[in-house]
């Protein structure tokens, strides 16, 4: 079992929205004020009651409720279904629990819980009298309407349906208590919580774990009957001798107390005419566990209270007493008081970690809650790449805003079809290169592929220039290869059947690619495979009696294939057919630029380029483009680092080819149509 689906109305930043949960781990990510907390607030109104207050005003969706007041009919409310579903992983208790829940009673069965936040029916006559009182003539009507709304608010009640919310049956509380749900909210101040066994938490778990660690050692001799007399036993031998340790303290503290003198005044104040008053008592097991502390021990042996141990390792210390407490109220010795599902809510976990811990922490989780012996889901906010690159597509949900300004819930392990060869390669392939770096696609509002290294370290300084900045402009800038464009282009929409497009991200993206024109020879030579080899612009049709050409390489045909039915990605290169890569075009805008053309660049004679039929001035052109292009590529990166710099000191100012500047309105969202190169 687990809760497969949410859907939040009239809650906060969602006026409706349904959202597919993972069986086990689920990781929602998104960006700034995108409902992520939300979905952990709407969860604990089901699951974790007793520690969500009532809702007030601010819990309401503004635009819904402005509608409702605006028609003056029915009062807000807000409405928060959880949807549970079996799995393979069901325990027997599971479907008894929610068995007056059901919705549906065949393989896997389904059964809801709805939350409700309303207005009793007995008040809504009233409330309507006194809406409809304000007349929408009357100025600013609308905030005198959300002053009766307000009223009102007091009068609103909650309650939880199980089953069809429209039979209205109320859950009961016996069957709703068998699921136990914990919060790690993002500021949190863990020390506080289990420094000393006051701490109800801290004394829990000792008290659990006391004496639990008693073994019997595996015999023929001994039945399973007889290890468990043997380890009570030692449990009634040990608690026995604790008592004598205990009965002795307390003797020996009362005899040094001096009982007279403590009481003296009792006597002389008349007091003891209603009996003389002395020390006494029991020292108990629990009263020594409030004594504990926990303590880090270092590697010299020197210990420390955990308070001055760093935040980060003590967040970690806590999760595991957390799931300490998980197997423990999950035990067999709680009886029917055991809880059937315990559910871990967790913000934001790489505060206080740093990549490393973030890393091994999310692959302890993903172990735990594959083998579910303690939590049977856990559900992780976050924007940390470390933790995204940590685990794999199916686990990450993405809370996407569209233009719009709708947020929706977005898979992108889902885009990928189990049946189609090709998209199990692509899913492959996505997940083992979506290290800490590239998965700043998924948290970003923009993407911009780029295939080399040169476009890595140029395009967000060139980008800067023209007042496209992708820091500002929240564009994530990720390095691919040429042939692995198709992979990744997948999570957007692109390339994908047409039934998974739902799942896609929709932000916008930007594939930069390299004209690359090439040539093949027409004649096989013996012994040898034809390839289709590079070639610079101006060879094109130089020699068609032996060889055959094209302009642009096949990675941006196929991209324009791929892409021809999706709005959010475009291909941008240079389609002048004069084009080649990166570096050949910047040099080609900027031909006539003596700060580009320093002394370091060797202005050379190509062969080719005095038979082509070009006119002069795009031979002088391409004569300057393709000399900086033989010098970029024997400095292996130093060429585009160095133009970096220059840019940056603001020494020189480059002009941008055509499609370079397209694609960065593109991805800034600077533009008012959408832009198709091939157009």
């Amino acid at each position: 079992m687990y809760i497969s689906k949410l859907e939040i109305n009239n809650f906060r930043c969602y006026e409706d929205v349904d959202i597919e949960f993972n069986e086990g781990l689920n990781i929602i990510i998104g960006e700034n004020n995108c409902g992520k907390t939300t979905i952990m607030r709407a969860l604990e109104y089901i699951f974790n009651r007793s520690r969500v207050s009532t809702p007030d005003t601010n819990d309401f969706n503004k635009e819904l409720v402005n509608k409702a007041l605006e028609i003056g009919e029915q009062p807000p409310e807000i409405t928060i279904i959880a949807t549970l579903k079996s799995s393979s992983s069901d325990k027997l208790e599971d479907k008894a629990v929610v068995a007056s829940w059901l919705t549906k009673l065949e393989t896997p069965w389904e059964a809801t819980l709805t939350y409700k936040f309303f207005l009793p029916e007995s008040d809504i006559k009233e409330y309507k009298e006194e809406i409809k009182s304000i007349k929408k003539s009357q100025k600013n009507y609308i905030q005198k309407r959300w002053n009766i709304f307000e009223k009102y608010l007091k009068k609103y009640v909650s309650r939880i349906y199980g089953g069809n919310s429209e039979s209205k049956n109320k859950v009961e509380s016996e069957y709703l208590n068998k699921f136990h749900c914990e919060l790690l909210d993002a500021l949190r101040d863990v020390e506080s919580k289990m420094f000393t066994g006051k701490n109800a938490l801290l004394k829990e778990v000792l008290g659990y774990f006391k004496d639990s660690h008693i073994e019997i050692e595996d015999g023929d001799e001994f039945s399973e009957e007889d290890k468990k007399k043997l380890i009570e036993k030692e449990k009634k031998d040990r608690k026995k001798e604790f008592d004598e340790y205990a009965d002795k303290i307390v003797k020996n503290i009362s005899k040094r107390v001096g009982n007279n003198d403590v009481l003296d005044f009792a006597e002389k104040t008349g007091a003891s005419i209603g009996g003389i008053p002395t020390l006494g008592g029991n020292l108990e097991e629990n009263d020594v566990l409030s004594v504990l502390k926990l303590m880090i021990k270092n590697k010299t042996g020197i210990e420390v209270p955990i308070i001055n141990n760093g935040m980060g390792y003590n967040n970690l210390i806590y999760i595991s007493l957390l799931l300490s407490k998980f197997k423990m109220i999950t035990s067999d010795e709680y009886g029917e008081n055991a809880k059937v599902f315990p559910i871990l809510l967790v913000e934001e976990p790489e505060a206080h970690l740093h990549p490393a811990l973030q890393y091994n922490f999310l692959k302890f989780l993903k172990d735990e809650v594959s083998n579910q012996k303690i939590s049977r889901q856990i559900f992780i906010t976050t924007h940390s790449t470390h933790i995204t690159a940590a685990v794999g597509l199916d686990q990450i949900i993405c809370m996407e805003r569209d233009e719009s300004g709708n947020t929706t819930a977005r898979y992108p392990g889902k885009v990928f079809s189990d049946s189609d060869k090709e998209d199990i390669k692509s899913k492959k392939y996505v997940e083992r290169y979506l290290d800490a770096t590239k998965s700043t696609m998924l948290f970003a509002k923009s993407v911009l592929f780029g295939e080399g290294l040169a476009e890595q370290i140029l395009l967000p300084v060139l980008a800067e220039q023209v007042d496209r900045s992708f820091d500002k402009n929240h564009v994530a800038m990720v390095r691919v290869d040429g042939v692995t464009f198709k992979h990744f282009i997948k999570l957007f929409g692109a390339g994908i059947k047409k039934h998974n497009l739902k799942y896609a991200l929709t932000k916008r993206v930007a594939c930069i690619n390299d004209s690359d024109p090439q040539k093949i020879i027409k004649e096989k030579e013996e012994g040898k495979t034809r390839r289709w080899k590079k070639c610079w612009p101006f060879e094109i049709d130089l020699d068609t009696e032996h060889y055959d050409y094209k302009a642009f390489s096949g990675t941006i045909k196929n991209l324009l294939e791929d892409v021809k039915e999706c709005k959010n990605v475009n291909v941008f290169y240079n389609i002048t057919e004069k084009g080649k890569t990166l570096e050949y075009d910047i040099a080609l805008e900027n031909y006539d630029s003596d700060d580009f053309f320093n002394d370091k660049i060797e202005i050379m004679d190509f062969q080719e380029l005095n038979k082509s039929s070009w006119k002069k001035e795009e031979k002088v052109k391409a004569k300057k483009a393709a000399s900086y292009l033989n010098y970029a590529q024997d400095t292996k990166g130093e060429a585009a680092f160095e133009l970096a710099e220059k840019i940056r000191s603001e020494e020189i100012n480059i002009k941008l080819p055509n499609h370079i500047q397209k694609a960065f309105n593109w991805v800034c969202y600077m533009d008012d149509e959408e832009v198709k190169e091939d157009e």
